[in-house]
């Protein structure tokens, strides 16, 4: 095909391609904004973390989107959730010119390893507002957004150097 035997034009639709898929991924996150299923991951990412403190001896209990103690409590918003970082992830997986089982393989590593990872967020943020509610913003608003971006973009670079194969022509 011509695009095959011309290198520039390739560049420029792979370019293009990214674009419009990043793009797509971005517009995707602030649609869900307030939607019934953002609502449901909020309510979900509630009782993930609840669960897990509870494992750890917490004792506490979660109404919607609240999780709470004697002692401390929070509420699950959107920006809480998961949901973005994995959408921009999986949207860059989307758009790197590789084959669909990587692809495939990217989205499933970004599922299980963006929401684990928020959850472990979440868990230490209970524990810092219940021990050291002072330190709660420095940890909510500065440290753990620091560790979330580097974590994805971490993610992203081990994805593309382990499964990251060439697509064939």
């Amino acid at each position: 095909m011509y695009m095959n035997n011309n290198p520039m034009l390739k560049n420029a639709f792979t370019m293009t391609s990214i674009i419009v898929i990043l793009s797509g991924a971005v517009a995707l996150y602030f649609h869900l904004f307030g939607s019934a299923f953002i609502q449901s991951i909020s309510e979900l990412t509630a009782e993930s973390s609840a669960f897990t403190l509870n494992l750890l001896g917490a004792n506490v209990r979660t109404s919607g989107t609240i999780v709470a103690s004697d002692r401390f409590a929070y509420n699950i918003v959107a920006e809480c959730t998961a949901i973005g970082p994995l959408i921009l992830y999986v949207g860059a997986a989307l758009a790197f010119p590789r084959d669909v089982r990587s692809k495939i393989i990217g989205a499933g590593l970004g599922l299980f390893f963006i929401g684990g990872l928020n959850v472990i967020r979440l868990v230490s943020l209970f524990y810092i507002g219940t021990y050291a509610p002072e330190q709660l913003d420095l940890f909510h608003l500065l440290i753990w957004q620091g560790v979330m971006i580097l974590s994805v973009v971490m993610l992203w670079l081990f994805w593309v150097r382990r499964w990251g194969h060439a697509t064939s022509a």
